[in-house]
């Protein structure tokens, strides 16, 4: 089960990547959207321009080592916190009516998924995904040599 939800998740967030990674200018025009890390009154661009350039970076090597099993605990850790993050931009979001018509999840265009509950629900789902690889231990197969033979 546990490399089951290592390849859903972080195929998410492989293909999540993609395209801000290609590219971070478009990415940081979302992220100024969301009015949490800037630019506003406290804090100029710079925030969040360094966000849209590391974040998608982030994203794909969480992604890549929850696809490949490689330190599967230390990669949910960071999805994990990862999906607090955007739990808590969408949900400041919504809470100050900010109408965000693509969230910036998977597409940087026009043409991106709305910010509403269906996104909570998902990246609740996805966080509960990673809850189960973090805090749930994985089924050790039966060694051969070790079972008592007949």
């Amino acid at each position: 089960m546990h490399w089951a939800i290592g390849i859903l998740i972080g195929g998410v967030f492989v293909y999540a990547a993609i395209d801000k990674i290609a590219h971070p200018a478009d990415f940081a025009r979302i992220v100024y959207h969301y009015q949490l890390a800037g630019p506003n009154a406290f804090v100029g661009p710079m925030p969040a321009n360094v966000l849209s350039v590391v974040l998608p970076w982030i994203e794909a090597l969480a992604g890549l080592l929850l696809i490949c099993g490689i330190w599967r605990r230390p990669a949910a850790a960071v999805t994990a916190a990862m999906l607090v993050m955007f739990l808590v931009a969408v949900s400041w979001a919504l809470s100050q009516n900010i109408d965000i018509e693509n969230c910036g999840c998977f597409s940087v265009s026009g043409e991106g998924r709305a910010a509403g509950l269906r996104l909570v629900l998902s990246d609740a789902a996805m966080l509960l995904g990673t809850a189960v690889l973090l805090y749930l231990a994985p089924r050790k197969k039966a060694d051969s040599a070790t079972q008592p033979s007949r």
